[in-house]
């Protein structure tokens, strides 16, 4: 089910989305949308450069309302921020590499969620998703794992080097100069739009068919409703064609040749 048929007004292939520590769920793609369960706040959307002070308005990858610290984190490239929803303001020191979280965050990550029980971190990108406990505050060994297999109980993992970006975020980004612009985002969206490899897949059918199943549509209703027309008919004629009940007759007859009484 397309995204936009939930929260509707939403594009259909958004960069980022994370539920806030209010409940409101907060999208991005090159601008941002904050919605209170299905309904959009008034207002919404507005740029990204109106969503908070030192934290990048071109793009956003991930974001995560991280409970242990009560800080909202922002993923860009292999750059994070913490960010204070009550001032939004990016904290001083950053942005920071991911590489401080250990081998638990992928380059590039494409989101991230908590656990039921806040106790650990999950990151995914592509088919692949990573652990990090929170309590520890280290990695979990064994992973990446298959997202297929684990989530959606696939016994094959179809894709495994799906999304593996390069260099993409490499250098650390400047939130005071550009490139952090508005339009970067959407050119980078486009670019990524016409680098994917889609298939629409288009059924023909027959003309003829489609004319059979016009004249059927047509046809059916109407041999109903003559049917039922022709039975009310044969109804209405078999009540004509019996006349008076006979009980009725017999009684007229009665008093055809009975006395009356009061002469």
């Amino acid at each position: 089910m397309p995204i936009s048929h939930f929260w509707r007004g939403l594009p259909g292939d958004i960069d980022a989305a994370y539920e806030r520590h209010d409940g409101r769920f907060v999208f991005f793609k090159g601008k941002f949308w904050i919605f209170r369960e299905a309904n959009l706040e008034p207002g919404y959307p507005l740029e990204l450069i109106d969503f908070g002070q030192d934290v990048p308005y071109d793009r956003i990858d991930t974001a995560i309302w991280w409970e242990p610290s009560g800080y909202t984190y922002i993923f860009q490239g292999d750059w994070y921020w913490r960010f204070n929803e009550q001032s939004r303001l990016a904290d001083r020191g950053y942005p920071k590499p991911i590489s401080v979280w250990g081998s638990s965050v992928p380059s590039t990550p494409k989101g991230a969620f908590l656990s039921d029980d806040g106790a650990y971190t999950f990151f995914y990108k592509g088919s692949k998703y990573w652990k990090f406990d929170n309590h520890r505050m280290k990695s979990e060994p064994g992973y990446p794992k298959s997202i297929l297999k684990d989530f959606m109980g696939c016994s094959v993992d179809l894709d495994p080097d799906r999304d593996t970006d390069t260099d993409s975020g490499r250098k650390k980004p400047d939130v005071n100069v550009p490139p952090f612009n508005p339009d970067a985002g959407r050119d980078a969206d486009k670019g990524r739009e016409e680098d994917t490899n889609e298939v629409d897949v288009v059924l023909k059918v027959d003309d003829s068919e489609e004319r059979t199943m016009n004249i059927l549509m047509v046809t059916i209703p109407l041999v109903l409703v003559l049917c039922i027309l022709g039975l009310i008919y044969a109804i209405i004629n078999t009540l004509q064609s019996k006349g008076a009940p006979r009980l009725l007759v017999h009684c007229k007859r009665s008093l055809q040749t009975g006395s009356d009484p009061f002469t």
